[in-house]
């Protein structure tokens, strides 16, 4: 009875080892996917601050994925999970962002805006055309990052850069 006491504890301790490294492998492709694209934004305007206004957001996109390029897909302004302005469909429509690239996009003018004091006030979200969802806080005027989790992983993701060095 011994013998088969044996091959079962190495049986299952073998299982148990296999689900823990197949649970570590899926934690960090989750890292990776959640951290690889940052977006940061400011609010333009065409010469002075009188009407017409030509309010528009200004995206500051970088792809640190060393392997996936991304499509973008369209900006859309909401204020308490409502939308307040058009979704922006056109101008960000079909930019590729290649893999460690770091691109600049202007949105169209938003012409539901009349003053800064809006823009400041509302979320601005950029979807990717695989339907991924990038919301902007902490990265334009006046917002935070959504949870806790994601201030983490990008606060990992940062340390980790600066402390790697280059196998390139």
């Amino acid at each position: 009875m011994e013998f088969w006491k044996e091959v079962a504890s190495g049986f299952l301790g073998n299982v148990f080892a296999g689900f823990v490294l197949v649970f570590l492998y899926v934690i960090i492709q989750w890292f990776l996917r959640i951290t690889d694209i940052t977006i940061g934004y400011a609010w333009r305007f065409d010469g002075t601050m009188q009407e017409p206004y030509n309010l528009r957001p200004a995206f500051d996109i970088r792809n640190l994925s060393r392997s996936r390029t991304y499509v973008l897909s369209n900006i859309a302004y909401l204020r308490d999970g409502k939308p307040v302005a058009p979704f922006d469909n056109k101008s960000v429509w079909g930019k590729e962002l290649k893999p460690g690239e770091i691109a600049f996009v202007e949105g169209s003018p938003v012409a539901a805006f009349t003053s800064l004091e809006e823009c400041m006030k509302t979320e601005v979200h950029v979807r990717l055309q695989g339907k991924r969802l990038f919301w902007l806080q902490g990265q334009g005027p006046g917002q935070k990052l959504k949870g806790w989790v994601h201030r983490a992983a990008f606060r990992l993701r940062d340390s980790l850069e600066r402390i790697a060095f280059p196998l390139e």
